[in-house]
């Protein structure tokens, strides 16, 4: 939009005519004038959420056979939940369109990264295999037992979406460090094993060329600028036109 407008400004007027309009839009809190005070955060993080699933679902109804927009987005994949108390388990599909980052909490990590902290790319690594804890039904036991749930990547789109969900004081540490969030982060999926590199270690592994990797180059990122003062929080979109360009995978 902004190549084609040759240096005018761009009116988003038509998309929010459009985007307003449409179903769940002001019921999910996603409009300034229904937002009933929620952090900017939490309503674009829950925007591109909602942007990315309705783009499909609309994409699917135009070619419901193969669509182009899953093929492009989705994380094909299977969810295990094992039962702690009999080891019951069971299989089932857990395909995602965006993935939410999800940090370790406080004092969790091992000793090397407790210096340093955890890089971005064993954030992705956790956040996108995500083993959860919960408490649900187990159809053998016919009770309620603590479940362990674990997604096991089976493919990945060329296009990765991602919810920072910075919500506490330790990932924003991460987010203020210089350079944290990389350029480039490289993705290998190989017989249900699930790697992330970044840095160094992504150059070694395209050097040495043992793997099938996919690389991801950041292309936009939208970023709440809180001053943490009396002033109203905004938004700061940013995008880099001559990464997308180029990308074998690209990252927002």
């Amino acid at each position: 939009m902004l190549e084609k407008a040759n240096g005018q400004n761009c009116q988003a007027t038509n998309f929010l005519k459009v985007f307003s309009g449409l179903s769940h839009s002001a019921s999910l809190g996603l409009l300034e004038d229904n937002s009933t005070g929620k952090p900017l955060t939490v309503m674009i993080q829950a925007t591109s959420r909602f942007l990315v699933e309705k783009l499909a679902a609309d994409f699917r109804q135009m070619s419901p056979q193969v669509s182009q927009m899953d093929q492009a987005l989705t994380t094909v994949a299977m969810n295990s939940i094992r039962c702690a108390h009999c080891a019951n388990e069971t299989v089932r599909p857990g395909a995602t369109h965006l993935h939410e980052l999800v940090y370790p909490p406080r004092g969790s990590s091992k000793t090397h990264t407790r210096i340093h902290g955890p890089t971005f790319s064993q954030i992705l690594k956790a956040s996108v295999e995500r083993q959860d804890q919960t408490r649900g039904w187990c159809d053998r036991c016919k009770r309620y037992q603590q479940l362990s749930a674990r997604k096991t990547i089976q493919t990945m789109p060329p296009v990765l979406v991602l919810n920072a969900a910075v919500h506490s004081a330790e990932a924003k540490q991460l987010w203020a460090k210089p350079r944290w969030l990389p350029q480039e982060i490289g993705i290998v999926v190989d017989q249900g094993q699930f790697y992330c590199y970044e840095g160094q270690d992504l150059n070694f592994h395209l050097r040495r060329g043992a793997f099938n990797i996919l690389v991801y180059e950041l292309v936009g990122m939208v970023a709440d600028i809180n001053s943490g003062e009396s002033q109203k929080s905004h938004l700061v979109s940013m995008i880099n036109g001559e990464r997308e360009s180029r990308a074998n995978g690209n990252c927002c």
